[in-house]
């Protein structure tokens, strides 16, 4: 048995021999091993250093195996090919993502208590994105302790779940920002500046409808679906369309300035995913700064009419939220709230082909990017 250092989860591991006399032990109980067959959910047993001993036959059918023996000694996540399992010392539960992990923190409960239950999401080497509940239960064969590892893909529940509240979530940003400006439009202070806020609030209404529309196209949860309507953007244009209306309902506590490195450039996108995703990546900072203080938009050139795009703020994310920040279910506030970034996320590189990622430091504060390709 050897040990290496590990982030997270212990990483001693048992030897082949000592691998197949558990096999074998938990193989000579007929009567357990055809309950475990009979059960549809997929199913491991783990000895106590979370390897895999036996799988039933759920599982072997889920991973088109006829026996166990190729996956004899692996970990979870090793099976599952989770991205992370690559990255510790010892595979599965070693590394630093590993910490957030709900399939280890779940095993190290049952470990510690006989029982765990713990949701998590789970990428795979080809980019799929699982979302798993996992229960974890002490059992016993021959009087040794054995893990009894349950899993469930409630994938498609969260994912249906989930594109409705980012739809709220979404509407509920624009609907705030209409009442905003025709609170502004009531307002006699605003009377010189009447025939402005009302263009912005006929703006922002056909905004909605686009994002309804789009609503409908997005809930059905197929991107090769989607017709992407590409239009040319003036960047500064875009930057003042938000500037204005983020400022303008603020009552002076946010203030949106422009990165002095922005470049002023015409670039072609789907604007109404676009404007989403910026949205969504203003409003995540403006929360992140409690609604008082400075943001930054940035926008510079890419190659064939293809833009850069960042929201920077003075706020940081502790390495927990930044282990999960694009989890499907990850929210720091609440199971209602926080699916920003996840939006973002999906629209950005689902349905624009594009690439998202982020920055968070106590110096440097938080800034989330974009890469919109170019549409030649």
């Amino acid at each position: 048995m050897s040990q290496t250092l590990t982030f997270f989860a212990p990483s001693s591991r048992k030897t082949r021999t000592e691998l197949i006399e558990e096999f074998e032990l938990i193989r000579s109980n007929q009567l357990a091993v055809s309950l475990l067959n009979g059960i549809p959910a997929f199913i491991l047993i783990l000895n106590t250093e979370r390897q895999v001993v036996f799988g039933n036959k759920a599982f072997l059918e889920m991973m088109n195996l006829s026996e166990i023996d190729s996956m004899l000694g692996m970990r979870p996540g090793e099976t599952l090919g989770c991205t992370s399992a690559n990255k510790g010392a010892d595979g599965c539960g070693t590394s630093d993502n590993c910490k957030v992990c709900g399939a280890i923190k779940s095993i190290l409960s049952s470990l510690a208590t006989g029982y765990g239950s713990e949701e998590f999401t789970l990428r795979t080497g080809n980019s799929t994105m699982l979302h798993l509940k996992v229960s974890t239960e002490i059992v016993l064969f021959s009087e040794r302790e054995f893990i009894l590892f349950t899993m469930q893909d409630i994938s498609e529940e969260k994912k249906k779940l989930l594109l409705e509240r980012i739809f709220y979530h979404d509407i509920l940003n624009s609907a705030h920002n209409i009442n905003g400006m025709a609170e502004l439009l009531g307002s006699e202070d605003t009377q010189e500046n009447k025939d402005e806020y009302l263009g912005m609030l006929m703006k922002s209404t056909i905004d909605l409808i686009d994002e309804i529309n789009t609503q409908r196209i997005l809930s059905k949860g197929n991107h090769f679906e989607y017709l992407s309507q590409p239009v040319e953007i003036n960047s500064f244009v875009l930057y003042k369309e938000f500037k204005t209306e983020f400022e303008s309902v603020s009552d002076g506590r946010i203030i949106i300035s422009l990165d002095k490195r922005s470049e002023n450039f015409t670039f072609t996108a789907d604007k109404v995913l676009l404007r989403r995703v910026i949205t969504n990546m203003i409003k995540n900072a403006i929360e992140a700064e409690h609604y008082d203080g400075k943001i930054t938009i940035g926008m510079m050139t890419l190659n064939e009419k293809g833009a850069m795009l960042w929201v920077h703020n003075q706020s940081f994310m502790s390495e927990e939220v930044q282990l999960q920040i694009f989890n499907r279910s990850f929210s720091t506030k609440g199971s209602d709230r926080g699916l920003g970034t996840y939006s973002m996320k999906i629209l950005t590189e689902k349905f624009m082909k594009g690439k998202i990622s982020f920055t968070s430091s106590p110096s440097n504060g938080t800034t989330f990017i974009i890469e919109i390709p170019g549409k030649g």
